[in-house]
């Protein structure tokens, strides 16, 4: 009797591990069909995208007419390359830095060429405003340095002034009180 009992215990046990094996197999083929038609289907979009690119590109030249249908995208696709163009520009001046012209790419100011395209890179002067910050607020001292020193100078003191100003009033004090030695007025 026991041995009916683990005979029957270890066929149950072997169909349990068959039944296993083959979802398992099953299970892996079906993955395997699976990422295989992902990637056809990013291949076929992939060339979607490239039809796409030659169509725009030969509309803009004038190569092609297209139907009115596209003229939607077309805009669109002008409106984000315009909006990246500005992105460029202003990453650009912000590290302070230029565009290529001819790949578009973000270059150092001091280069002659683009490290990218290769195409010549023209070394941009700087502006005075940026050689010179007093520039920025007062243009009339890119021509007179003096002027230039002199309200570098008033700016420092009147910022000086307006720190220690803050500094009183966080103290509860006032400036003439503090000045003066004496306890402040009630």
């Amino acid at each position: 009797m026991a041995e009916d009992f683990f005979g029957e215990l270890g066929k149950s046990i072997s169909r349990a591990t068959q039944q296993a094996v083959d979802k398992t197999s099953v299970f892996i083929e079906r993955t395997k069909i699976t990422a295989q038609i992902s990637g056809e289907q990013k291949e076929i979009d992939k060339l979607y995208q490239r039809i796409g690119e030659i169509v725009y590109r030969k509309v803009k030249m004038g190569e092609m007419e297209y139907d009115p249908e596209f003229a939607p995208i077309i805009h669109d696709i002008d409106a984000h390359t315009n909006q990246v163009t500005t992105y460029k520009r202003t990453l650009a001046d912000v590290r302070k830095m230029k565009i290529c012209e001819s790949c578009g790419s973000v270059i150092a100011m001091d280069v002659a060429f683009c490290p990218k395209c290769g195409a010549p890179a023209p070394i941009v002067p700087q502006s005075p405003a940026v050689q010179n910050p007093a520039a920025a607020q007062n243009p009339a001292a890119v021509h007179n340095p003096t002027a230039a020193q002199n309200m570098s100078e008033a700016q420092d003191s009147t910022a000086a002034r307006s720190n220690e100003n803050n500094l009183y009033e966080a103290a509860g004090q006032s400036q003439g009180a503090s000045a003066q030695g004496s306890e402040p007025e009630e």
